[in-house]
């Protein structure tokens, strides 16, 4: 680390998509939560032990695994470290490093496919230690390796100018969770060829792009590697999967990047871009009605669950009609609360996949016309 400055379809068999494919080997990310490794991490800058991933030429990475030696200067432990306190958001790893010129780096499984459309995922959660949170972290897609070329101050002037990453953390959004792992996503349409990523600030730290979140401490505009205390961020779960626009009728989706926080009913900010493609969508196939039902993780007693569940399908509802501008008779909503979890609500993880939102499309036009017999 170095510094400078969601209705199930039920016919023989159930029918479940998310509205891109659902396995795992369709993320071009390979090793995409930091798991499999070469060894624990022992060491500054030792993401060269985590598989496919490597260390650039001039700053890399740090690694996080909870096979790490506890109780020595350099922990590189989880869920405790040398920078502060953090679990996995799944698993039992994840990178770290400063934002402001440091990156990860990885070559995709694959090509991606020219004009194709892939949707782009990875969080961050800033470490305890940390004095300032920024606004400006990113994900750079490129046919050609990233080159890191430092001047003689050692920053790394070519990568923050000659790269702007194509996937970013919105503008007005400080990145300064320190408990919450926080999504930056996005869609991404395909030039053709491009196999490299890499995921970083990408632009030198300076006052007007970071946001203090320990008051006590003073700002400083340049700052060097052993001041740990400034801008390092946790990654994990990086993924990059083919995106369909083609949502069918009579399949139930999940509106996978619809979210809501514990106990929360409010749609976050990652919602926007999935809710807007849904009514577009919807715009585009005026005879299509949509039925919409909430879920909720198992915490918490079944009858405030299913008010929940229910709350939660209504926010979408509300988007759809007041933001989407779609007709609230082509609606229907419902909840299940905690009765059909699609994953382990034994870990953080798991529960938060079972906060969702499912839709099922209809199209009236081709049940008019099955019950005419045609």
């Amino acid at each position: 680390m170095k510094c400078i400055a969601s209705l199930f379809f039920f016919a023989v068999i159930v029918t479940f998509s998310y509205g891109q494919p659902r396995y795992p080997e369709q993320n071009l990310v390979p090793n995409s939560s930091f798991e499999r490794n070469n060894g624990c991490p022992q060491r500054l800058e030792d993401i060269g032990m985590v598989v496919f991933w490597y260390r650039s030429t001039v700053y890399s990475a740090d690694y996080f695994h909870r096979c790490a030696k506890p109780f020595q200067r350099m922990n590189f432990g989880i869920p405790n470290n040398m920078f502060g306190y953090q679990e996995a958001r799944s698993g039992d790893a994840y990178a770290g490093l400063s934002y402001c010129n440091e990156a990860l780096s990885v070559r995709l499984t694959r090509p991606m496919v020219k004009d194709s459309i892939y949707k782009v995922e990875f969080f961050v959660n800033l470490a305890d230690s940390s004095d300032v949170g920024t606004r400006y972290f990113g994900m750079y897609i490129s046919q050609r390796e990233v080159p890191f070329i430092s001047d003689n101050r050692g920053l790394i002037s070519r990568f923050v100018l000659e790269h702007p990453p194509q996937i970013q953390n919105p503008r007005d959004r400080y990145l300064t969770d320190k408990e919450n792992w926080t999504s930056i996503n996005g869609i991404y349409i395909a030039k053709g060829g491009e196999q490299f990523i890499a995921i970083g600030g990408f632009y030198q730290y300076h006052d007007s792009i970071v946001q203090t979140v320990k008051p006590d401490r003073t700002l400083k505009s340049n700052y060097r590697s052993w001041e740990k205390h400034l801008g390092y961020y946790y990654v994990d779960d990086v993924s990059i999967v083919p995106y369909s626009m083609n949502w069918q009728t009579d399949v139930n989706y999940l509106l996978k990047y619809v979210y809501f926080d514990f106990d929360e009913i409010e749609l976050v900010s990652e919602s926007v871009d999935e809710l807007t493609r849904l009514s577009d969508h919807l715009k585009e196939h005026p005879t299509y009605s949509i039925s919409i039902k909430g879920h909720t993780d198992n915490f918490g007693a079944d009858g405030y669950n299913q008010n929940l569940a229910v709350s939660r399908a209504v926010a979408v509802v509300e988007w759809l009609v007041n933001v989407g501008g779609i007709n609230r008779n082509r609606i229907k909503y419902s909840g299940s609360g905690s009765l059909e979890p699609i994953a382990n609500n034994e870990t953080e993880y798991g529960r938060s996949l079972n906060r969702r939102v499912e839709f099922i499309l209809t199209d009236e036009n081709q049940i008019l016309m099955n019950k005419s017999g045609f």
